[in-house]
């Protein structure tokens, strides 16, 4: 191996400072990589992250107690080798050396590569050991675990051998059959090509691995990677994961002294003030489409940053574990010095050519979704919202939850589960299965953006329900005060015909609702959050064809949430609920109160809150002691007026 991301008594040093920095996780490596010496298993992005597997006396890698094919696909991307490797550097106990060595003999003596046929081997959703995806993710397991252990005497020269032999028998695999470069699996295939050419470099093939991994990386990035710098599946979990699959082919090539071409970089940045968009006052990321609550895109913009050698991108970003073993101990120590006293403010960005919007002011944070579907990783949530206030995520994305086909995987990516709109049950764009949407896909237009001191306004559509028998478009008014905190949503539903339309809001689990109150002149709700000390209030008004004040009945349903794929948390969305005949219109406007500060009579009150469906007009008044603020809005233009009473 001529070149590895670092020496071994570089990553000697990088397992000291993981023992001192991170003792949980260096305590959970040794835990995984014990029960790995017993043929236990515990697989990541599968439905049971509690239970341990015994795979048998001699693993098993067909085995599959459960009905998620990512537990055939995890076990055979052997990521518990790293923690084995790891184990070895806390302690030099040799058993883990031991275990890698079975583990690695077992799986190729049980799995030769399959005579396939080129369709059937590229198609990605069939399981297997030998899906390209596992097999480029494999490698870079058994290449990483080596560098880790290689001062054991246990991996003598014939186990040196056979490791050879076996990455030369995937980089083969991996060059015969490619795929499309339109998916994000083919990162990964060439992600463990370009490393094998690396640890491989004396041999005669190393030249052409090497050339064809570094192309077809620049292919992937072409067409998975816009103009925007966002990954094409449109989802918080693929865009960063794509980061890491483009970044660490860029970093090893300018190590082993093959960089890549600037324009490959330059694409890196844009992709990196996108993660910097999308992180919240609470370093997490929004969970668009197939994503989990506990991303954090600053550690992938640091990497960037390290990778592109950017002091200012590691400044905006955070350490993390993974980046002691890729640039070592001294490196991490700078980098997380630079980190100490850096303040990431963010302004209100926009990706249009994209549809993300992210509008933001000192106590507020609002991701507003106008894109396409994005793919099979999508959820049917054109126009959702996600809202942080102060200290407290309010309006929430509801995660992944599982990949398994079910009612759990519909849920969770259905409409119903968004911040958005939901016509008479139905999905905006119908829902067939686990990685298939129907047709036509709800397709979004933004027609205005105004951004001001004192407020921001998005006007956007879609029309996933003009396919019902009696279509709807549905058209959304958003404004954000931030010289007055307040959040003002109007939904417009133009069409035909009778329609039962629920304006939809998923509530954080840590939301107390005192109860709704369907009153007479505006339906009303108050939702505490006592952890943080916030209080929200939130009041409807609706309108008929005819434009007389309708009255929306305001309902709590049970729903839930997802941290993390595999784990599921229960809490309740609020409904607006309105049946229409024809066109309609549902208003609904927030005002938050922060009750850490003084009762001082300064809490905004609602005076008045209107819709006009025939002039397609909204009129909004607001009192704090002798202050008031008018707020109209219609088809052409935002008024904002404060005055004096």
């Amino acid at each position: 191996m001529s070149t590895y991301y670092l020496t071994h008594k570089e990553l000697e040093q990088a397992a000291r400072l993981y023992r001192e920095e991170y003792p949980a996780l260096a305590d959970a490596s040794l835990l995984i990589a014990d029960h790995a010496c017993a043929n236990e298993l515990m697989i990541p992005y599968t439905n049971d992250l509690s239970t341990w597997i015994h795979m048998g006396e001699q693993v098993d890698w067909l085995y599959n107690p459960s009905k998620d094919p990512e537990f055939i696909w995890g076990i055979n991307r052997h990521w518990h080798m790293l923690d084995l490797g790891k184990a070895y550097l806390l302690t030099k106990d040799e058993k883990y050396v031991l275990s890698y060595i079975q583990h690695f003999r077992g799986w190729c003596t049980q799995n030769p590569p399959p005579g396939l046929p080129y369709e059937e081997a590229v198609y990605f959703q069939l399981p297997g050991p030998w899906r390209l995806l596992e097999t480029g993710l494999r490698v870079q397991s058994w290449i990483s675990a080596y560098a880790y252990m290689q001062t054991s005497e246990l991996l003598d020269a014939a186990f040196v051998s056979e490791l050879h032999a076996a990455l030369e028998q995937h980089a083969e695999y991996l060059t015969r059959y490619l795929g499309g470069t339109e998916i994000n699996h083919a990162i990964m295939h060439m992600q463990g090509l370009s490393m094998i050419a690396e640890f491989l470099d004396r041999n005669e093939r190393a030249p052409y691995w090497r050339q064809l991994a570094m192309e077809r990386l620049e292919l992937c990035q072409h067409h998975q990677i816009g103009p925007e710098g966002v990954q094409s599946e449109l989802t918080t979990h693929y865009h960063d994961a794509s980061i890491e699959m483009f970044g660490t082919p860029y970093l090893l090539g300018k190590l082993a002294g093959y960089p890549f071409p600037e324009t490959y970089g330059t694409q890196l940045r844009r992709m990196a003030s996108f993660s910097l968009a999308m992180i919240r006052p609470d370093h997490r990321s929004t969970a668009i489409g197939d994503s989990d609550w506990v991303s954090n895109g600053r550690e992938r913009v640091a990497f960037l940053g390290a990778i592109l050698e950017d002091d200012d991108l590691i400044a905006q970003g955070a350490v993390s574990s993974e980046f002691l073993w890729l640039f070592g101990a001294e490196k991490y120590k700078r980098y997380a010095e630079l980190q100490q006293n850096m303040q990431v403010e963010a302004g209100s960005q926009a990706f249009p050519q994209t549809g993300y919007y992210m509008l933001r002011d000192t106590n507020q944070y609002l991701f507003f979704d106008a894109a396409p579907m994005g793919g099979a990783h999508g959820h049917a949530d054109a126009l959702n919202l996600e809202w942080y206030y102060k200290r407290q995520l309010i309006f929430a994305d509801p995660g992944r939850y599982t990949y398994e086909e079910g009612e759990w995987r519909h849920y969770f990516k259905s409409t119903s589960a968004h911040n958005t709109v939901l016509v008479d049950g139905l999905d905006q764009t119908p829902y067939v299965s686990t990685q298939q949407w129907g047709q036509p896909l709800a397709e979004c237009q933004t027609h205005r953006r105004v951004s001001t001191e004192d407020y921001d306004f998005i006007d956007a559509s879609h029309n996933g329900y003009m396919r019902l028998e009696q279509p709807l478009l549905h058209r959304r008014w958003l404004l954000m005060g931030k010289s007055v905190p307040l959040l003002l949503i109007i939904d417009w539903l133009e069409g035909e015909g009778r329609h039962e339309v629920e304006q939809r809001f998923q509530l954080h689990p840590d939301a107390a609702v005192s109860g709704t109150v369907n009153e007479e002149l505006y339906p009303a709700v108050k939702i505490d959050y006592p952890a943080n000390a916030l209080r929200m209030q939130i009041f409807w008004a609706a309108c008929g064809q005819d434009s007389q004040p309708e009255h929306p009945q305001i309902d709590l349903i049970p729903s839930w949430v997802s941290e993390i794929y595999g784990s599921k948390q229960e809490s309740m969305s609020l409904a607006a609920k309105l049946v229409t005949g024809e066109s309609s219109g549902i208003a609904a406007v927030v005002l938050p109160q922060d009750l850490k500060l003084p009762a001082d009579g300064k809490e905004w009150r609602l005076e008045r809150l209107d819709l006009n469906r025939t002039e397609q007009t909204v009129t909004l008044a607001l009192i704090c002691g002798s202050h008031r603020l008018d707020v109209g809005v219609n088809g052409e233009q935002v008024h904002w007026n404060m005055r004096d009473l």
